[in-house]
């Protein structure tokens, strides 16, 4: 039995959601469009592309975990009053 809380002791504990059937199934056919896509344009082209994709989602991520990380002092604050 997976104990979360030693997890998080331990430094073991990984918020990657895991990915189910139909993101494996996106997945897969978001591979096949870029190979279609990198045969016409370039694998150049598509490295960026992906490159470009990445840091935006990096940043996307970043603005929800700023966020949420203000939610949660917000409530804190709110709840210690």
């Amino acid at each position: 039995m997976e104990s979360v809380l030693y997890e998080l002791f331990s430094g073991d504990y990984d918020i990657t959601p895991k990915p189910d059937k139909k993101q494996q199934e996106l997945s897969k056919a978001s591979l096949a469009e870029l190979d279609k896509i990198a045969a016409v344009l370039g694998s150049e082209f598509v490295d960026n592309l992906c490159e470009l994709e990445g840091d935006q989602a990096n940043w996307r991520n970043y603005q929800y975990y700023r966020s949420g990380f203000l939610l949660g002092a917000r409530l804190m604050l709110e709840a210690l009053r």
